[in-house]
């Protein structure tokens, strides 16, 4: 991903609409010779590799230019001595070099650097890179994959654009005509507070709240965003529609993109949890336990005009059934909001899972809400769930592929 500092944007005045930046098709050949200069550099430093880099990219618009090399360092592979023994062999030298300072004659400075080194004779630059082996401009190019083409540096760029044009967002809507289930799964996996609700035309809306809001950790937040779109772009018929805040002062821009933009990404599916605590809670659960079948996020919920997609189902071999929902990111505000779109939700066998802190933050929680300190224990959990089976209302509707 890329910093703000090498985002590259299009503003329209007139509309007050922002677009990110993509590559034309004539940029590609430029690309391989920028990978060309990194695969032909391996056992370089990093500064020469990306000086040798800039040099074969000059073709390249200026502002383009950092964050095509800024890329091309996130797929390759670097190795720099870890551990703070560098910082240990820094002072070494300099105390025993301290007597004679300044170390201009080359043979004094061998006598005095040999010992602590264990060679005396250094080529130009190398007493420098040797001393700061563990400062990035010195780390060593060690690899890089044979794989790697000019077109994908292409999809790496036009998606890190779009990406860090999302982290100054201050309120992101995503409408999807498919793929609702991954998508739901997408934004749980990056950690984000969102909110659904069903639109008149059938499509399903997904509201955020964007790193650029109110929320207290906006660069991790950030972060998570562009994690999401990474996944989203990889599912069918969605349109994002987002309110970018580039300049503190300005009024926020629309930012739209869609499935039809072509945006691609390489990274993997996501994995089935959105967090260790539900993956180690559904490893100490079980696929049964007791007779209670665990499901995941296979329920899908009416909380009056929003939809809600549970964290965890369990049935019981006599029918009954339960939803789960686990609070990840919170704010009172946010806390609040979901405790109330959760009271309108009847019928249903409901528990909320969340940390006991927040619980305790947000006031007297309702009598669906499951404490936990830094785990859900069965102990707490399975009481709750057998009080249910003298009551079994119709869950929420199952939800299909």
């Amino acid at each position: 991903m890329l910093t703000k500092a090498h985002r590259v944007y299009h503003w329209d005045r007139l509309s007050n609409s922002i677009f990110s930046d993509r590559l034309e098709e004539d940029c590609v050949p430029l690309l391989a010779r920028g990978i060309a200069v990194y695969r032909a550099r391996i056992g370089d430093r990093l500064g020469l590799v990306r000086n040798a880099a800039r040099t074969v990219l000059q073709g390249l618009r200026p502002d383009r230019i950092e964050a095509a090399i800024d890329l091309l360092d996130e797929v390759a592979t670097y190795e720099w001595p870890r551990g703070g023994r560098q910082g240990d062999e820094r002072v070494k030298i300099f105390a025993a070099a301290a007597d004679a300072h300044p170390l201009l004659d080359p043979e004094s400075r061998g006598a005095i650097l040999g010992p602590a080194l264990g060679e005396s004779v250094f080529p130009d630059g190398g007493l420098t890179a040797r001393l700061y082996a563990d400062y990035p401009e010195f780390h060593r190019l060690t690899a890089f994959p044979e794989t790697y083409s000019a077109a994908d540096l292409r999809d790496d760029y036009d998606l890190a654009q779009a990406q860090a044009l999302l982290y100054d967002a201050t309120a992101v809507e995503v409408d999807a005509g498919a793929d609702l289930k991954h998508i739901v799964q997408y934004a749980r996996l990056s950690r984000l507070l969102h909110r659904l609700e069903r639109l008149a035309d059938g499509r399903y809306r997904l509201s955020f709240d964007g790193p650029n809001s109110v929320l207290r950790r906006t660069h991790a937040y950030g972060v998570d965003f562009a994690k999401f779109l990474a996944a989203l772009v990889q599912a069918r018929d969605w349109q994002i529609t987002a309110r970018v805040a580039i300049h503190a002062r300005a009024r926020p821009a629309l930012y739209r993109l869609s499935s039809k933009d072509g945006l691609r990404s390489r990274l993997a599916p996501p994995s089935l949890f959105d967090s260790d605590l539900e993956e180690k809670f559904a490893e100490k659960f079980g696929a049964v336990r007791n007779d209670w079948r665990l499901g995941r996020e296979t329920m899908l919920l009416e909380a009056g005009t929003s939809l809600l997609v549970p964290d965890f189902s369990f049935r019981h071999a006599d029918g009954t059934e339960v939803a789960m929902e686990i609070v990840g990111y919170w704010t009172p505000e946010y806390l609040a909001r979901k405790f109330r779109k959760l009271a309108v939700i009847h019928g249903v066998n409901l528990i909320v899972a969340v940390r006991r802190q927040w619980a305790l933050a947000a006031g007297d929680p309702p009598p669906w809400v499951l404490p936990f300190k830094t785990a859900i224990l069965l102990k707490d959990l399975m009481p709750r769930l057998e009080a249910f089976r003298r009551q079994a209302p119709r869950l929420g509707r199952p939800r299909g592929d």
